[in-house]
């Protein structure tokens, strides 16, 4: 679990943690970029349109990235309710998918270390593409439910939310040893596949 089994090749290693720091700068931009375009002026006035890292990246996250595999960004500070807001929520993930879509055609041309460590990273991009599509506060999944949903399903979220990330990590563990987020990444694994052919790559 991880990214702790690459450390007996360091190259690899060190690449595939900068990419994945990377895709989760990336995730941040693609809600900013639409939440800007929607009218929303916080992202933009607390510098979440730039690439500055320290904007994007929370420590916590980046240890979590290490040690599961698995990590998350400051979050875009964004209100736009209704359809706007589910559609802001979701380029998160749509981000991830970008990024891992654009590592593995890297992947494809560039030699060791390089190409192997974008290919850990494509991994980890598909991974929280999928994760981040869960209905799981503080997710984009639950931010998109949450715009569009009724009161009933606010208050459950609201619930959830109450559990803080301790919870959310607990929820994490389950999906991932019940085979849940395997299965997800491989469907998003194969979406990407078929994209690739259709390039004809």
């Amino acid at each position: 679990m991880g990214l702790f089994p690459l450390l007996n090749d360091p190259p690899v290693f060190v690449l595939a943690f900068l990419l994945g720091a990377l895709g989760l700068m990336l995730h941040n931009l693609a809600q900013a970029w639409l939440a800007d375009r929607y009218g929303e002026v916080a992202p933009r006035r607390y510098g979440f349109l730039s690439l500055d890292p320290r904007v994007h990246l929370e420590p916590l996250g980046l240890v979590l990235l290490v040690l599961l595999g698995f990590g998350w960004p400051r979050f875009v500070p964004t209100g736009l309710p209704g359809r706007k807001g589910a559609l802001v929520a979701l380029m998160g993930p749509l981000g991830f998918f970008g990024a891992a879509f654009l590592y593995g055609l890297l992947a494809r041309f560039l030699p060791y270390p390089f190409g192997e460590g974008l290919l850990v990273a494509q991994d980890l991009m598909l991974l929280h593409a999928t994760i981040y599509l869960f209905p799981v506060p503080p997710l984009d999944g639950a931010k998109a439910l949450y715009a569009v949903g009724g009161r009933e399903a606010q208050r459950f979220l609201d619930q959830l939310a109450g559990y803080g990330p301790i919870g959310f990590i607990l929820i994490f563990l389950v999906l991932s040893y019940t085979g849940v987020t395997g299965a997800a990444v491989q469907g998003l694994s194969g979406l990407l596949g078929a994209l690739y052919r259709l390039l004809g790559l």
